[in-house]
């Protein structure tokens, strides 16, 4: 299940020739998918307030997982979301909805103390099926490696600390700027990081969770038809 959120915005009025940005309706939508079945919407919402804001996801959740179980989905039921879903409140509300949680973490210095802590001998080699684009180093990518270690998130919410596997993936930031034939002296990388509670083996966790297109191309649609009737611009 996919769970993204994606942020439209007003016109731009002009007061005493100053530009007002006035905020408009943020769309959530919750989609189904199996490995032999296109997506199905779920749930979804219209709120105001930012795109990155997880207001109103922990009920979205909850209606998406109720839906799912309705609909015949008897299996193992995993939420995929982006880091702006990463919070308690929507972890927990999967949790509690009886499905397991995959979310994309925010880079903050704790998740980035428990990476640095993960040995050497930790990684295990990856190789897509299918090359990946990288924005940031704007070319394909066809392999990475991945880790996993035990992380508590959210401990500054009392009584909502949830202990969960840290799934780390990494590439090697190369040099864009290096001459042709140029070896590197020593490997530097960037990391992706998923929160998750999936009872899958860390290849195939990491796997799902990166295989997100469906949402993606959900949302695609809906923004070439229904949301764009909405008296607003994307």
């Amino acid at each position: 299940m996919g769970i993204k959120s994606r942020a439209r915005l007003s016109a731009i009025p002009r007061v005493q020739g100053k530009s007002l940005l006035v905020r408009g309706l943020n769309a959530l939508a919750a989609t189904i998918s199996t490995p032999l079945a296109a997506p199905v919407i779920a749930a979804t919402r219209l709120r105001g307030g930012n795109a990155n804001s997880a207001r109103g996801a922990a009920s979205l959740a909850t209606e998406a997982v109720a839906t799912a179980r309705a609909t015949g989905c008897t299996g193992t039921l995993v939420a995929r979301a982006d880091s702006a879903f990463y919070s308690a409140a929507f972890t927990g509300a999967v949790r509690r909805a009886g499905a397991f949680f995959s979310v994309t973490v925010q880079m903050n210095q704790h998740v980035q103390a428990a990476i640095a802590a993960i040995g050497e001998d930790a990684w295990t080699p990856i190789q897509y099926p299918r090359a990946v684009w990288d924005d940031q180093l704007a070319c394909w990518v066809s392999d990475a490696e991945v880790a996993e270690t035990e992380y508590t998130a959210f401990t500054s919410k009392k009584g909502q600390a949830i202990t969960a596997r840290l799934i780390v993936r990494r590439v090697k930031d190369l040099n864009r700027q290096a001459a042709p034939g140029q070896d590197e002296l020593f490997s530097v990388w960037r990391y992706h990081a998923v929160f998750t509670d999936s009872p899958f083996t860390l290849i195939q966790a990491e796997a799902q969770h990166r295989d997100h297109a469906q949402v993606e191309q959900v949302f695609a649609d809906l923004a070439d038809g229904p949301l764009a009737h909405l008296p607003s611009v994307l």
